[in-house]
């Protein structure tokens, strides 16, 4: 099923992200971690987004690092993929791991534990640097889980993997991940070195 739906808003913030508001159809339900094609009369090739928005939201959020479609008038799949296949109200803490874009599958997720009372995640993202931060609140101090970074472009320079490699996972109950394919592949098996149940370790594909 597709949908025709119409931009609320489309904007650019400082680090170069673009976020697209969209309204949202009736009935139109999704996971944590579900994705979506997006496409236009002038931008026919699908885009696949993972929905940044979370379902209690009234609207549709996507954010990307590329320029989205400006048209007033878009077409929108249904939700896809299987999302992050967790058991969300678990008390002990969850580890969320992400860097550039994969922010915006991680933002429903922080959303879910925060909304069950969650409040000792962690959350490690990689970027860059300060600067190319989006401006995403599950960055932000509105969100109540521990901020790590890793800073790719820094003076000494690290990788989500390499910040990983420093931590005790005994106390997360889960870890939550989403990257590229090279990202994932070293991260699950640093998870693995640590003894870490891989059964515990999801991504939304």
């Amino acid at each position: 099923m597709q949908y025709q739906l119409k931009a609320t808003s489309l904007a650019t913030d400082a680090a170069g992200y673009t976020h697209l508001r969209l309204e949202r159809p009736e009935a139109f339900d999704y996971l944590p971690g579900q994705y979506v094609t997006l496409s236009s009369e002038t931008d026919t090739k699908p885009k696949f987004l993972a929905l940044a928005s979370h379902r209690s939201e009234s609207g549709l959020l996507l954010v990307s690092g590329q320029a989205l479609p400006a048209d007033s008038q878009l077409t929108l799949s249904e939700p896809q993929g299987k999302g992050f296949a967790c058991d969300f109200t678990i008390a002990a803490p969850f580890l969320f791991l992400t860097h550039g874009t994969g922010i915006s599958a991680i933002r429903p997720a922080v959303i879910e534990r925060k909304m069950r009372g969650q409040t000792g995640d962690t959350l490690l993202y990689g970027i860059a640097g300060a600067a190319t931060t989006p401006d995403i609140d599950c960055l932000g101090p509105a969100m109540p889980l521990k901020q790590l970074r890793a800073y790719s472009k820094a003076s000494a320079p690290q990788r989500v993997q390499d910040v990983l490699q420093t931590l005790d996972l005994g106390a997360f109950a889960a870890i939550v991940i989403i990257g590229s394919k090279e990202m994932m592949q070293s991260c699950r098996e640093i998870i693995a070195q640590k003894s870490f149940d891989p059964a515990r370790v999801y991504s939304n594909y």
